[in-house]
């Protein structure tokens, strides 16, 4: 049986730290980029399918208050993109997500 939605389990701590850090770095944060960042450095095993999942995450986030959807940007060629961040609450849960920023400092 799955945590219940809502909780905050390891995944949603991961899409927390690609927030944090991309925010510090000055990258964008939204769903796809996300899902990317989640295959390439946590070698998550999400298909194309999965991709939905990270919606489902995102949305939880925001619904705690942990995250906050600031934007929509438009990229020729591509689908509109909601752009997120982290909020204030979300930032002061950064010693349970501190763990897994060592995966995204390391360069390709």
């Amino acid at each position: 049986m799955g945590k219940p939605r809502g909780s905050i389990g390891e995944t949603k701590l991961k899409v927390m730290a690609i927030l944090h850090h991309e925010e510090r770095v000055g990258v964008t944060s939204y769903g796809y980029g996300i899902w990317k960042v989640m295959k390439e450095r946590y070698h998550s095993c999400l298909s194309e399918d999965g991709l939905r999942n990270i919606y489902h995450h995102l949305e939880d986030l925001n619904d705690l208050g942990l995250i906050r959807k600031v934007s929509i940007q438009s990229v020729k060629g591509t689908p509109r993109r909601r752009v997120y961040r982290l909020t204030e609450k979300g930032r002061d849960l950064q010693n349970k997500f501190a763990r897994y920023l060592d995966y995204l400092q390391v360069s390709n």
